[in-house]
């Protein structure tokens, strides 16, 4: 989503500095003290990136607006390269996850494959976690068609989490660009974690393109009754599990952020009053469809799953998941360095509104921890970073503020080939289309022709039939 910039973009931007500069001043310490440095030198070495980043942004950027009139014309080579890259990511997942797949004995072991195999006389587990009964559900119909083998989970696993990160891609890529729709894939597909969570028997994966799936349902379109359904599926992703509530973010912000000229402000203020009614009916509906499928008394349901996400004590997490330092950690971090620099490469708009006020409110309710292990928070953390990286890096190569006779030796009227190539197709896209003068000849007028012949027909010469005798029977 693209936003004007004001004063409170800036401060967005702010904290995302923040943000990326701990993230980077964390994991140089971290190097440092594998290497046999001081810890402080992490200070340095989180610089030095930071000015590299910068470094290298500048040059692209300008290596790109240099070159505007070439990406213009080869705009529609480039669609075809960035989706046959998108292609080759999908081979390369598959790829490493076929690699570290083992036999079936090795995910036997797992507490979803024990509640979903098919026995006689086990039925399905009650749980007052939704995305955990619903993983239970779907995969107890996995092995009903293909038998208990575990494998099997893994597959279901693995088509999941690409159906998600294809509807991640489209996303992005239809409000970010293609670069960063790419970026993003990148780390959906190839980064070891992304990896190592779709060879585990968990309900991450479900949730994953539960999730990916409302989001581009949101970003379809404009209307006052999408809005509404915008903010029922937010309460049913929040109700299945909490951290869904973050996409009311996603679906109040695609609301104030519509350019089109029928959305005023009346408009918008009633499309977010409907989104908000529809979150809130859709969470009453919920409890009373649990409530009713379940057997028990609606005010039970809600009370089971309110203590099921009750708040904490105050406390800052020491560890999300797995270790704080990795290669991909360093990579996702340095990726989104690029961000700091590429945001002022665009003075009308910027993109990370969203994604960096959706990372503070997951934060905040992780300290409080709210969260459930089946479906940590450290994941949609991961997914935001990778989203982030992927806009700060496809800013670099964002140049529509340009003149069409500052690039391509035109009239003055902005370049909207470029925005298309650089931000896929925006819906704000504005301008008139320009034909090219046909260069074929014009068709000539039709004339009616007249029969004006020389010679006059005869009336003896007007009968075609060739006299034959009556017993001729050759055409018997």
């Amino acid at each position: 989503m693209s936003w004007k910039k004001n004063a409170f973009s800036y401060g967005i931007w702010f904290v995302y500095t923040i943000m990326t500069g701990l993230a980077l001043l964390t994991l140089g310490a971290d190097i440092c003290g594998m290497a046999g440095f001081g810890e402080y030198m992490g200070i340095v070495l989180a610089l030095v990136w930071t000015a590299v980043a910068g470094g290298f942004a500048f040059l692209l950027h300008g290596f790109v607006v240099g070159r505007v009139s070439f990406f213009d014309e080869k705009r529609v080579h480039f669609t075809v390269l960035g989706t046959l890259f998108a292609a080759a990511l999908f081979g390369a997942g598959l790829f490493l996850r076929l690699r570290g797949m083992g036999d079936g004995a090795a995910y036997s072991s797992s507490i979803y494959y024990e509640a979903a195999k098919v026995t006689e006389g086990q039925g399905i587990p009650q749980s007052v976690h939704g995305a955990v009964y619903f993983y239970v559900l779907l995969l107890r119909g996995v092995f009903l068609l293909l038998g208990n083998n575990a494998v099997m989970g893994i597959w279901l696993q693995i088509v999941l989490q690409f159906g998600a990160a294809l509807l991640l891609f489209l996303t992005v890529r239809k409000f970010a660009g293609m670069p960063a729709g790419l970026m993003t894939l990148v780390f959906c597909m190839c980064a070891p974690y992304s990896v190592r969570c779709c060879l585990e028997l968990s309900p991450r994966m479900l949730y994953f393109f539960l999730v990916t799936a409302a989001v581009r349902y949101m970003t379809m379109g404009h209307s006052l009754a999408a809005s509404f359904f915008a903010g029922v599926l937010a309460a049913l992703c929040g109700y299945v599990d909490i951290l869904g509530f973050v996409l009311l973010a996603v679906a109040i912000g695609r609301i104030l952020c519509c350019r089109e000229e029928t959305w005023g402000r009346g408009r918008k203020a009633v499309g977010v009053l409907l989104c908000a009614a529809g979150a809130i009916q859709g969470f009453v509906a919920c409890i009373l469809l649990d409530a009713w499928f379940s057997g028990k008394p609606a005010g039970r349901v809600a009370a089971a799953w309110l203590s099921l996400y009750r708040p904490e004590k105050f406390a800052l997490p020491v560890q999300a998941d797995g270790s704080a330092f990795s290669a991909e950690a360093c990579l996702l971090a340095g990726v989104m360095a690029f961000g700091i620099f590429s945001f002022w490469f665009d003075k009308e708009r910027e993109r990370i509104s969203v994604a960096v006020l959706s990372v503070c409110a997951v934060m905040a309710a992780m300290c409080f921890g709210i969260f459930t292990e089946e479906i940590p928070a450290f994941f949609f953390l991961y997914l935001t970073y990778a989203v982030l990286a992927g806009i700060g890096l496809g800013q670099c190569l964002h140049a529509a503020p340009l003149k069409r006779q500052e690039a391509v030796q035109g009239t003055g009227e902005e370049n909207p080939d470029w925005e298309i190539l650089m931000e896929g197709r925006p819906e704000e896209q504005q301008g008139s289309v320009k034909f090219l003068e046909n260069p074929l000849p014009l068709p000539k007028k039709h004339v009616k022709r007249v029969l004006d012949y020389t010679l006059p027909p005869a009336a003896q010469d007007d009968d075609f039939d060739y006299p034959v005798a009556a017993d001729d029977d050759f055409d018997i």
